[in-house]
């Protein structure tokens, strides 16, 4: 009997970890689509050419992907802020009344997120991203 109960338990485990871990391993982890960032919709686009194509993002979105060329992840969390709002102004004021920029009359570098994990490494990626993350979601809409 309690090797049947042990083997049911065994079993309703393996059911859910291999398939959770098959994802980590296919998507490379937990992040990426599942941020917040990506979720918001401000209403403002940006056009980032990436990997050829021309894509629109919510622009921030777009912030999180200049961040990492302005600002150190290993500066303080007020600063990081204070450029994250920076940024979003500058865009906003090149907008003008428009709802959609194209990135190449903005004057910041994006990264994709390919070659954020290029140029932060994988294994850093996720730890630095999240400062970013964080001052994209406790700044969003704000301009000065």
């Amino acid at each position: 009997m309690k090797d049947k109960l042990f083997g049911s338990v065994l079993a309703g485990l393996f059911c859910f970890i291999i398939p959770y871990l098959m994802t980590v391993i296919i998507n490379g982890g937990t992040r990426g689509n599942d941020s917040k960032i990506t979720k918001i919709s401000t209403g403002k686009d940006v056009i980032v050419r990436i990997d050829g194509k021309n894509e629109l993002i919510d622009v921030e979105q777009y912030i999180l992907g200049v961040l990492p060329g302005v600002v150190s992840a290993d500066a303080d969390a007020a600063v990081i802020e204070a450029q994250t709002v920076a940024v979003r102004t500058k865009i906003y004021r090149s907008m003008g009344n428009n709802t959609i920029i194209d990135a190449g009359k903005l004057d910041f570098t994006y990264f994709s997120e390919k070659e954020l994990k290029e140029k932060l490494g994988e294994k850093n990626y996720n730890k630095i991203m999240s400062v970013y993350e964080n001052a994209v979601e406790n700044t969003v809409g704000k301009i000065m």
